[in-house]
């Protein structure tokens, strides 16, 4: 791995701070904030492989009792299938890593 995907609390507050970042970010990540288009990062959407990796990630959450919003899941998914770091102000994903060991994510202090 080294490439890194950005979520979008990262991407909001990247934008904030006028901060240059590259990489990738997921269409889900710009429809919650648009003005990351600014950013000409790299977009990936979802595939049926993604889905399918979110839902096993999903699954797998809920029966140690650490659910995750969906859109987080998908995106970790999408992060993991194609072998990106995420990178991110959200806790929540750690959960991820907690299921997934191959899952690669830097949470950045708020």
């Amino acid at each position: 791995m080294g490439e890194n995907l950005y979520d979008t609390s990262k991407l909001i507050d990247a934008y904030k701070k006028s901060e240059e970042i590259h990489g990738y970010t997921t269409i889900f990540n710009l429809v919650e904030f648009p003005k990351a288009l600014e950013f000409n990062l790299r977009v990936l959407y979802p595939l049926k492989s993604d889905y399918n990796l979110a839902l096993e990630i999903s699954t797998e959450l809920l029966k140690v009792g650490k659910p995750i919003p969906a859109i987080d899941v998908i995106i970790s998914a999408i992060a993991l299938n194609n072998k990106l770091r995420v990178i991110t102000k959200d806790e929540h994903f750690l959960f991820v890593k907690e299921v997934k060991k191959d899952f690669e994510v830097v949470v950045e202090s708020k």
